[in-house]
């Protein structure tokens, strides 16, 4: 069927997700939808710990089984270790048939490749995906689907419930054991922990692994312990030292540095530009060194 920009999208694709081809960027203005609400527990008796040993013993408590969907964040992207240790021990436990949703995958997921291609993990939805992972996929060795979407447009599909996530592993550089997560103050530090959020907010469990356990209340939490299952402790969540690399390495080709100067010189003479102004760059090596000039005249 052919889209609103000319693709010509397979039928088969469509009625194995249920999707709709896209039909232009204001087809939806206006549509209504009720939020997916998580299943929750009831928790009567307060005595309880929120924190586990180990990865193999929470997936047990999360009643981990085939078929199910994991979230995962990629806010240490090249220095990431939580995606690799979960899927290296559900590999042990037989697991199979895994969709990982996943805000990005990486050069640090090369080794989940074997995972792929032995049909423990079978469908990957990410905003992209690079190294191995990316060449299993085109490669043809993934048995199921890989949908991409933009980040904003996976909060949505998370939202809606188009995605539901059984089991979310947020890697948070300090947790206390109550579960209030933050993105600073430990050894891993990555600084926010705003892709996991809609993961925290929808999915049926919530697990927090962390490499720093702090006192109670790690306040201000990014992600607040009423949104956390359980508290895992382990060596080591992530290397921040590899968080800025690969595409997120700032740059000195001065093409790009002109370019992003260019960009920062249309912004600021729009009239958008003001007092409080908010912006996201996404990730990109070029614009990541370059300051606003300083005055920067409006033309």
């Amino acid at each position: 069927m052919m889209n609103a920009v000319g693709r010509d999208i397979p039928e088969e694709i469509l009625r194995q997700t249920g999707k709709e081809v896209f039909q232009g960027v204001h087809h939806f203005d206006g549509y209504t939808y009720k939020k997916h609400g998580p299943m929750t527990q009831c928790v009567i008796n307060s005595g309880g710990s929120k924190l586990v040993e180990s990865i193999h013993e929470v997936l047990v408590k999360c009643g981990i089984r085939d078929g199910m969907t994991l979230g995962f964040h990629h806010h240490f992207r090249e220095g990431d270790f939580v995606v690799n240790m979960v899927m290296e021990e559900v590999h042990k436990m037989g697991i199979r048939d895994i969709t990982i949703c996943a805000s990005s995958l990486g050069k640090a997921h090369d080794p989940i490749v074997p995972y792929i291609e032995d049909g423990t993990i079978t469908n990957i939805q990410s905003s992209g995906v690079r190294g191995k992972v990316g060449e299993a996929i085109s490669e043809g060795k993934l048995k199921g689907l890989a949908v991409m979407r933009s980040h904003g447009g996976r909060v949505r599909a998370i939202e809606t419930g188009e995605t539901v996530i059984d089991i979310a592993f947020i890697g948070a550089p300090t947790c206390d054991d109550y579960g209030n997560c933050r993105g600073i103050g430990g050894k891993s530090d990555c600084g926010v922990l705003s892709y996991a959020m809609v993961d925290a907010f929808h999915a049926d469990k919530v697990v927090a692994i962390t490499d720093c356990l702090v006192p109670f209340p790690n306040f201000p939490a990014h992600i607040s312990m009423t949104k956390v299952d359980y508290v895992v402790v382990v060596d080591a969540i992530g290397d921040p030292e590899k968080i800025a690399t690969g595409a997120a390495k700032p740059t000195t080709d001065m093409r790009k540095l002109m370019m992003a100067d260019y960009c920062t010189r249309f912004v600021v003479n729009t009239p958008y530009f003001k007092d409080g102004f908010s912006y996201q760059t996404g990730v990109g090596g070029g614009e990541l060194p370059s300051p606003l000039p300083s005055p920067l005249p409006r033309s």
